[in-house]
């Protein structure tokens, strides 16, 4: 085992350091708040389909449409959720729910929008009134299904440092009619998501095909489509722990930096001495990460089956490289923040202070 002045080179990056120390007026837990407010790397695009059942019609209040949607997804399996926590969502929902775009070629409603912490999750339902279905049998996966030519516009992914894109078809949905998709958007975000207006933009509209060498897109439409949505405060149901623990890897010293944890996601920051070889550092991290593992507060534990994740070499907002490296983890079903007890990584179990010892960012 090293000893702990083997990690006195390591220093804490400077964007980590500001956020990490600096004094929060706000540290009171959000799971004691009763209230129902309205809530609302080197960015990676992922095309994943983290939720495979959508909900079944327009909710009437913010957190309803991703509530039903949950608890399909609890039912598609044949596992026990007794964690799965939908009452909170409407505490952290947006307040843009219904049509924001409605013009000759396109109806743009937002179903639902969610966010707590660095987190965020939107969902679009879109409906092409020039076409009588938006997808079409090719034979090939779903590359000719209509979709937008770009996306991920607007500043609501400004500060993203992984976003996760799923198009929901009729196929897909049977309550969604054949000239009708959605999009779920799933963005974790460099900082913590603060109340305010977001937007959205979407440019150009059709279905892409190959050329040979790669894909493009046949347009049905080259316009763009801009709207807002609103979030609130990201403190909502959300808290970070600073933990600042030392790690050995392969001989290389590395800090476990953070975990920032939210009902639908966790951050976990490492750092490590700048004068390392960052390359040489995340294969050796990469290579011992072991089998991640998360224990709650009533014991349940949660494995890779019940999340996702991705690692990621650290970059400030701007896109520069940090020596950081973080692991971006998205839950199945949503669960209480305040009710992880441990994280275990590297083999290795990093326990999670009381609630009274909780820096809240």
């Amino acid at each position: 085992m090293s000893d702990f002045n083997d990690f006195k080179d390591i220093k804490t990056p400077t964007e980590w350091k500001e956020r990490l120390y600096a004094k929060t007026a706000e540290r009171s837990v959000s799971s004691a708040r009763r209230r129902r407010l309205p809530l609302t790397a080197t960015a990676v695009l992922v095309l994943i389909a983290i939720l495979s059942t959508s909900a079944l019609a327009v909710s009437l209040v913010g957190g309803d449409f991703f509530r039903q949607l949950f608890i399909n997804q609890a039912k598609s399996t044949d596992s026990v959720y007794d964690y799965m926590n939908v009452d909170q969502l409407r505490a952290i929902a947006g307040t843009t729910i219904g049509t924001v775009v409605d013009t000759d070629e396109l109806k743009i409603e937002v179903m639902d929008v969610i966010s707590s912490g660095n987190m965020a999750m939107v969902m679009l339902r879109v409906t092409a009134k020039e076409l009588q279905s938006v997808i079409f049998d090719t034979g090939y996966e779903t590359l000719m299904n209509y979709r937008f030519g770009s996306d991920t516009d607007g500043n609501l992914f400004k500060n993203m440092e992984q976003i996760s894109i799923r198009y929901y078809y009729s196929d897909d949905d049977p309550t969604l009619e054949n000239n009708q998709f959605e999009i779920l958007y799933t963005i974790i975000n460099h900082q913590v998501f603060k109340a305010g207006t977001y937007t959205i933009e979407l440019k150009d509209f059709g279905y892409y095909v190959s050329n040979g060498t790669s894909l493009v897109l046949e347009p049905l439409s080259r316009s763009k489509w801009e709207f807002e949505v609103e979030l609130a405060d990201g403190n909502e149901y959300s808290h970070a722990v600073l933990l600042r623990q030392p790690v050995t890897v392969e001989g290389y010293n590395i800090m476990l930096e953070d975990i920032r944890i939210t009902p639908m996601s966790s951050t976990i920051v490492f750092s490590y001495n700048s004068n390392d070889d960052l390359s040489a550092v995340y294969n050796a991290f990469l290579s011992n990460i072991g089998n991640l593992g998360i224990i709650l507060s009533d014991g349940t534990v949660l494995t890779e089956e019940d999340f996702s994740y991705v690692v990621m070499s650290g970059s400030d907002g701007a896109g520069h490289p940090i020596s950081a490296i973080v692991i971006n983890l998205s839950f199945n079903l949503l669960i209480s923040a305040e009710s992880i007890r441990e994280f275990s990584i590297f083999n290795e179990t990093f326990s999670i202070p009381n609630l009274e010892s909780i820096l809240l960012l």
